[in-house]
């Protein structure tokens, strides 16, 4: 099996890519890009222009326009990087090819002189290539002609008429060795020539039936080429031929793709074809080993790439990323990037692998000059032996590898000191993969690897014929403390809030009551964690209302009088009541372009107490208090975290977060508040970030799987669970999330038959931890609400857990809204949050518990160990293994005489010997 069979495709993410970049579509016959060592190159806006990109994402500016290199007054042709020297530029195009040198630190203004200038190419330049041998030689395709040139003089070595068979040439290879070249044309031809030897005789080529070549490559040192093209039915195939035999193909494999350009590149060194699709966004890898014997190419893998492209083209080999495993580099075009796509194989252990790395054609020049290559000096070719860096090069020639080898055997003794110290150095210098952490994060077994989910039907918890209205801001349609649930119901002339008494016996919710008082839209409510009949409802027109809702049964009819109106400025992007003080609410509205963030004393509602306006102009997306309430931490949509105390008015600390595109949330990670965790939105994906509050370094991130919708996160501080669910999706994705590495561990997942419209968590102290009931939510879709319980399968459920139930926060207040407003040194003292025990009365905890018993399968493996591990009966004469008894025969069948008799073979007897 070929080593390379796990390859993959990796497209680079968005802050890794060349974006806001105006391209221009160039000639159909062309890859509409190229790449050197240094840079890439890619036609503009404006026609004849090129864009040179550094390789260096880091040296790019994307809010800056690039420098062009005005190549041409039409449209480029093709252009090709040397590959000796990575600023040399070749652009063919307007019957001229023009040699362009680009500064080594890239262009800082448009490039308008050339180097050099060759003309006379009849028809217009359609393809370029480079010698792969031999500096400064370079073969141009136009339309009915094909010119070897001199680029380092601009004179033409040989000039070919090839309309024998066929016009208007394509694309045009060298092979291996730098000898000859490959031809294709418009109709349908195609031709393998040696330019030095030429004459009509030797000059091979064909026209294909039905076939329509697009591109041809040599398949390295076997000399057999690689054509790409499509059928009669416009279908894309790809031809393997012999260049000695065109008449027919060694072999045919249908691609199985939609119509379009077929882009291959072939790298020598792994034997790996990568195709990529001009119009489609799918990358292929294909095993080109014993492709004849087989009969095709063996697909490898394919990736989707985020969109299409519309050129494409292989970095050179030395430019690849070892240490990351990678064997090709691409560079795709699309309609604004430019995107690097790297092929790797997975390892275990980042580092140089030497197994993937055979041996690549150097980037030195061969020392033979365009001239002697015309006179029949062929090159030599060097091979370059790629070590961890790409720095220290090593040049073999073939077949001196064996030669090498057995200089290696003969000194390896005197660098035995030399190879131990290298050794060790390099394993000091191991890296462990991403996945390699993630592989050993699973092996540690979290306690919560087989949390599972159950949605309830029974009466109390499942409520059917519901009429949900628009959602709010945020999607946060369902709220919920320990004696209510609350969320929006269709309504006309205003907006009306559904109340409902947890544990009420219906089961079809027709006659429902509600709160009425906004004339319009609701946009944010909340309900009080310790003062349980509170509710608190904002709404576009600024007014924040305070409700009591009735105590003992349920609401006899519709709740219209608030206890309090509070006025804001502007529409109400959201309210939260403090969860450890009473009486304490916090809203946050967007009014005359500044967002507005009030702190309240519900005890003294006339005037807020606390106003902030650090946001300036960006709405707050979400606000959440620390473990004691004395912090919040807040998103915006400005792309920024803050760490605020708000009693003195003061921003800690900024963090600058990817996952602020739309709708994010953040926590606190632990009572040290070094860590919170943002949930929201990075370039189109949903993903989850951990960052420090102080530095603001981004310390792990990771992507949620699902489409586009909203995300509602929950998240709890006691086991550092986040529970996340997406608006019109019918799942919820569990993640452990820890202050140290790996940070986010990505678990199981809870699917059920109806798509979200509203989630909310229950408190703690609501869950049934008799059975091992971790947590305990509300669910609400299109037309039900219903219960579902998170829970953990474990053994000996008669014991209390408390590995897993460790204390929370009691429901009783910390303190009073005047204490925490006051913000004091006796009411600083009384921060201190008040945690009680889970564990039921009677119940013994599992640390405690007696030793639990064997189970007989546990007993049988035991007894079985023992036996394996017991000592080995000793044979008759002592001996304890095979080895020793055939030993002990071998020394007596030494020991014994060596005797012959007259019957034994041996000297010719005499006749008198036989007689009797």
């Amino acid at each position: 099996a070929s080593k390379f069979r796990f390859a993959k495709v990796e497209p680079a993410k968005r802050d890794q890519s060349f974006t806001n970049i105006k391209l221009f579509d160039t000639s159909p016959t062309s890859t509409s890009i190229a790449c050197s060592r240094s840079f890439v190159a890619t036609p503009s806006l404006s026609a004849g222009r090129l864009i040179v990109l550094p390789r260096d994402i880091q040296k790019y500016d994307a809010k800056n326009v690039p420098p062009l290199v005005v190549a041409h007054a039409g449209s480029v042709g093709d252009f090709q990087f040397s590959p000796y020297n990575p600023n040399l530029l070749a652009t063919g195009g307007d019957e001229v090819v023009r040699l362009w040198k680009i500064p080594p630190n890239g262009l800082k203004e448009d490039l308008t002189t050339p180097e050099l200038e060759m003309g006379e190419m009849s028809g217009g330049v359609l393809s370029l290539a480079f010698n792969p041998l031999v500096d400064s030689l370079l073969a141009a395709a136009c339309k009915s002609m094909l010119k070897i040139c001199d680029v380092s003089s601009g004179t033409s070595l040989f000039e070919y008429a090839v309309s024998g068979f066929g016009k208007d040439l394509i694309n045009v290879s060298w092979d291996y060795f730098g000898k000859s070249v490959a031809c294709v044309s418009k109709d349908s031809s195609m031709l393998a020539l040696d330019p030095r030897s030429y004459s009509e005789s030797k000059l091979i080529g064909t026209k294909t039936s039905g076939f329509r070549p697009q591109s041809c490559h040599f398949m390295g040192p076997s000399g057999r080429v690689v054509v790409a093209g499509v059928d009669s039915r416009r279908q894309p195939v790809l031809h393997c031929y012999d260049p000695r035999e065109l008449s027919s193909p060694l072999f045919e494999q249908d691609l199985e793709l939609s119509p379009g350009k077929v882009m291959p590149f072939y790298d020598v060194d792994t034997r790996v074809l990568a195709l990529a699709m001009r119009g489609s966004s799918v990358v292929r890898l294909y095993d080109c080993t014993k492709a004849v014997k087989r009969g095709e190419f063996r697909l490898l893998s394919q990736k989707m790439l985020p969109s299409t492209i519309d050129g494409a083209c292989m970095a050179p080999k030395y430019s690849v990323s070892v240490k990351e495993s990678e064997i090709i580099r691409l560079y795709g075009r699309s309609e604004n990037t430019v995107l690097p796509i790297s092929i790797k194989v997975p390892r275990k252990i980042q580092g140089f692998h030497s197994e993937l790395y055979p041996d690549s054609l150097s980037d030195a020049p061969s020392g033979v000059s365009p001239v002697e290559w015309k006179g029949g000096k062929n090159a030599e070719v060097k091979l370059l032996s790629i070590d961890e860096n790409l720095s220290n090069f090593k040049h073999t020639q073939p077949g001196k590898k064996s030669e090498q080898k057995e200089d290696q055997k003969t000194t390896t003794t005197e660098n035995d000191d030399n190879t131990a110290a290298d050794a060790k150095k390099r394993r000091d210098s191991i890296v462990l993969s991403e996945a390699t952490k993630k592989i050993t994060c699973k092996l540690k077994r979290s306690a919560f690897v087989h949390l599972s989910g159950e949605m309830s039907n029974s009466t109390g918890t499942y409520y059917s014929g519901i009429q949900t209205d628009r959602p709010v801001i945020m999607h946060r349609n369902l709220e919920q403390n320990r004696d209510f649930l609350a969320f929006p119901w269709k309504s006309t002339g205003g907006s009306a809030l559904a109340i409902l008494r947890k544990g009420s016996p219906y089961r079809r919710l027709t006659d429902i009551k509600k709160v009425r008082g906004h004339s319009d839209q609701v946009t944010a409510f909340a309900l009080s964690r310790l003062t349980i009949n509170l509710l608190a409802s904002g709404s576009s027109d600024g007014l924040v209302k305070i409700w009591n809702l009735p105590e003992g049964d349920d609401m006899k009819q519709d709740l219209k009088q608030a206890v309090a109106t509070l006025e804001c400025s502007g529409k109400i992007l959201g309210v939260r009541f403090h969860p450890l003080v009473s009486d304490v609410l916090v809203t946050y509205s967007m009014g005359y372009g500044v967002c507005h963030m009030r702190f309240w004393d519900l005890k003294k509602p006339e005037q807020e107490r606390i106003l902030i306006e650090a946001h300036g102009e960006s709405e707050i997306m979400d606000v959440s208090f620390n473990h004691n309430g004395s912090l919040i931490a807040t998103t915006a949509k400005d792309k920024k975290c803050r760490i605020i105390d708000p009693r003195q008015n003061k921003v800690i600390s900024e963090l600058k977060i990817e996952e602020a595109q739309r709708d994010t949330h953040v926590y606190f990670l632990d009572s040290t508040d070094e860590t919170v965790a943002c949930v929201g939105f990075c370039k189109g994906q949903r993903q989850i970030g951990i960052y420090e509050t102080k530095t603001g370094k981004q310390l792990a991130y990771v992507e949620v799987e699902g489409d586009s919708g909203s995300m509602l996160p929950h998240y709890d501080i006691d086991t550092g669970l986040l529970y996340v669910a997406g608006v019109g999706a019918p799942s919820v994705q569990f993640f452990l999330l820890d202050t140290k590495e790996p940070y986010i561990e990505v678990l199981q997942r809870y699917k059920c038959t109806d798509d979200f419209k509203g989630f909310s968590m229950s408190e703690k102290l609501e869950c049934d931890v008799k059975k091992v009931e971790v947590a305990k939510g509300w669910l609400l879709s299109k037309t039900k609400l219903a219960a579902v319980s998170f829970e953990l399968p474990r053994k000996r459920r008669e014991f209390f857990q408390d590995d897993i139930f460790v204390p929370t926060a009691s429901a009783n207040p910390m303190m009073g809204s005047g204490d925490w407003f006051s913000g004091d040194k006796t009411s600083k003292e009384k921060e201190v949050v008040t945690y009680v025990s889970l564990q039921p009365q009677g119940m013994t905890p599992l640390s405690e518990a007696p030793k639990e018993e064997l189970t007989e399968r546990q007993i049988r493996y035991r007894q079985n160990k023992k036996a394996m591990q017991a000592p080995k009966a000793k044979g008759c004469l002592g001996h304890e293994s095979a080895q020793e008894v055939r030993e002990h025969f071998q020394n007596l069948a030494d020991m014994m005489e060596t005797t012959t008799n007259q019957w034994d073979a041996g000297e010719a007897q005499e006749d008198s010997d036989w007689s009797d």
